[in-house]
C-alpha cells in the first residue's frame, strides 16, 4: 500500500529500476501503459469500467508516480520496464498500452514470455519524418524545461506534438488531480521525444508476435497514425485493425464506454 492507500506491484527492470503499478479490481490480469504526457491518473474515467472485469495493472512509467528512475535514459530501458512486469504478474498478462506506451509495448513484447493478448492505441512511430514543427517543439520543451515552466510543456505538448484541440486541453486541465501529475512528470517528456527521433520503426519486426494483437485507431486521427496501424495489422499475423467511431487519441477520455467496451470483448 502506498500514502493514499492504493494496492501497489513492483517489478525489477534489468537496469535495477524498480517501476511499478497501481492494482485495483478483480479478474484476470491486465497491465496497462500510459503515453508520454501521462501517468496511471489519466485511465480515471476507463478504471471503473474495466475493474468489474479485470485485475488492473495501471503503471507509472520510470520517472512517475509509483514507479522509480535513473538518471542514464534510453528507450530500451522502457521496454525493459514493461517487459519485467509482464513477466513478475501471477500469470499470463493481457497488455492495453497507448501512445508513446503503445510503442514501449510492442517492444517490449518482443522481450516478454508472458504474455497472453496484446492491444495497442495508436503507438508514437514513425512521427518525426519532415515535421521541423514537432522537432522545433521538442527543442522548445527542453527549454522551457530548464526554465521550469512545467505548465507551458504540459499544454505545448498537447497543442504541437499530440495535435490536441483547445477544447481537448482545456478539459483535461479541469481534471485537477491528473493535471497536477502531469505537471509533476514533465521533466521526462522531453528526454523521451528526443530519444524518440532516433527510433525508426520496423513493422515486420513484430510479425515474431505469437499472440493475438488488436490495434485501435480514432477514426479522426490523421498524421502517420493509419498509416502505423495498417502496417502492423499486415506485419503481425492475425492482428486485427478496429477503428473508434467520432474518435481522435484520447478516446479513454472522450469514449471511456466505447474503448471499455472494445477492450472487454477482445481480452474475455
Amino acid at each position: 500500500m502506498n500514502e493514499a492507500g492504493e494496492s501497489i506491484f513492483r517489478a525489477t527492470s534489468r537496469d535495477g529500476t524498480k517501476v511499478a503499478c497501481v492494482v485495483e479490481g478483480s479478474g484476470p490480469p491486465l497491465l496497462i501503459v500510459h503515453g508520454t504526457g501521462d501517468t496511471q491518473r489519466g485511465w480515471r474515467r476507463l478504471r471503473p469500467l474495466l475493474s468489474p472485469h479485470f485485475t488492473l495493472y495501471l503503471m507509472d512509467r520510470r520517472g512517475r508516480g509509483v514507479s522509480g528512475d535513473k538518471d542514464d535514459y534510453a528507450l530500451e530501458r522502457e521496454w525493459e520496464d514493461v517487459a519485467a512486469l509482464i513477466d513478475a504478474l501471477p500469470e499470463p498478462a493481457n497488455v492495453f498500452a497507448h501512445s508513446f506506451g503503445a510503442m514501449c509495448a510492442l517492444e517490449g513484447a518482443l522481450l516478454a514470455r508472458g504474455l497472453r493478448r496484446l492491444c495497442v492505441y495508436e503507438p508514437s512511430v514513425n512521427r518525426n519524418t519532415g515535421n521541423p514543427r514537432r522537432e522545433a517543439t521538442i527543442d522548445e520543451m527542453a527549454r522551457l524545461i530548464a526554465l521550469g515552466d512545467r505548465e507551458a510543456v504540459v499544454s505545448i505538448h498537447l497543442r504541437n506534438i499530440i495535435n490536441a484541440s483547445e477544447e481537448t486541453i482545456a478539459k483535461q486541465r479541469e481534471q485537477r488531480e491528473a493535471w497536477s501529475a502531469r505537471l509533476a512528470m514533465a521533466h521526462t517528456m522531453p528526454r523521451e521525444l528526443v530519444a524518440l527521433r532516433h527510433y525508426r520503426f520496423d513493422a515486420a519486426r513484430f510479425g515474431a508476435l505469437k499472440v493475438p494483437v488488436r490495434v485501435l485507431l480514432g477514426e479522426k486521427s490523421a498524421g502517420h497514425g493509419p498509416q502505423t496501424a495498417q502496417s502492423l495489422v499486415e506485419a503481425v499475423p492475425g492482428a486485427e485493425l478496429v477503428r473508434l467511431e467520432g474518435q481522435g487519441h484520447f478516446a479513454m477520455l472522450t469514449a471511456p464506454e466505447l474503448l471499455a467496451q472494445k477492450l472487454i470483448e477482445f481480452f474475455q
